[in-house]
């Protein structure tokens, strides 16, 4: 059964500086301890305890994650399903329009996250649908929404994410791709460009970010984790990886330690 949402668990021992961190999917992000440090517009905002970190899906974030006593926590809540377009219009309107990525939650919103997080996954997902869709309410009502959703429609990226989170492993042509999505080869480089992309930028994007997330489950080589993020080459992995992030894989492993 798809599930609606997905939630990753980041956790360190020591400062973590981290540049060009991808969020696949729209994503709410809750510092639990510690202090995550965001790059934004010249500057840098504190995301704490008291604040959610509002991501829309593909795209980049740059950030220092300050432990606290030798230790930093934060939850990613993953969007896999999307809000209607009456919501994401409605999160528009709001009076009080403010585009900063932080959100100072309150009471309510933290009682319908909560029910996010101890959500069972037993539970059938069209009553999983209508937790996440009461949480979309609430954001609409806020303003907060569109933050996350700026369209309603699924975009060519998202579709090609939709392929390759199955198996990131495989090796994904873009042959292969247009051969599942129904599309010529021409149209689909016309389609992606069109979205300021390329078909190996959205594979690479959801290799990096799921390697951090493999990074944060247990310890692996180079090897085992170039291999896993579908790498025949642990040297171009590892190439990728300080490309991406700005740190080298075992700087990275160090920072868990």
């Amino acid at each position: 059964m798809p599930a609606v949402v997905q939630f990753i668990h980041y956790n360190s021992q020591k400062s973590q500086s981290l540049r060009n961190v991808p969020f696949i999917y729209p994503s709410l992000v809750w510092v639990k301890v510690g202090v995550k440090k965001l790059q934004w517009q010249n500057s840098w905002v504190n995301i704490d305890s008291k604040h959610w970190l509002l991501a829309t899906g593909h795209s980049q974030h740059t950030f220092i994650n300050e432990p606290y006593q030798a230790a930093f926590s934060s939850l990613q809540l993953c969007f896999l399903t999307r809000p209607n377009t009456e919501l994401i219009q409605r999160s528009r309107q709001h009076p009080h329009h403010n585009i900063a990525p932080n959100y100072q939650f309150d009471e309510q919103g933290e009682y319908l996250l909560l029910n996010l997080v101890n959500m069972p996954n037993s539970l059938p997902r069209n009553v999983q649908q209508c937790l996440v869709n009461a949480f979309f309410e609430y954001l609409a009502n806020i303003g907060k929404l569109h933050q996350l959703f700026s369209y309603q429609d699924l975009s060519w990226r998202d579709k090609l994410v939709e392929l390759f989170r199955q198996q990131p492993s495989e090796h994904h042509s873009i042959e292969s791709a247009c051969q599942h999505l129904g599309l010529s080869k021409s149209t689909l480089i016309r389609r992606l460009r069109e979205e300021s992309t390329q078909f190996r930028e959205v594979l690479a994007e959801l290799r990096m970010g799921y390697a951090l997330t493999l990074l944060q489950q247990q310890h692996y080589t180079q090897l085992d984790l170039a291999q896993l993020c579908g790498y025949q080459s642990e040297t171009r992995f590892a190439q990728r990886f300080k490309k991406q992030f700005g740190l080298s894989l075992k700087e990275y492993q160090q920072t868990m330690a």
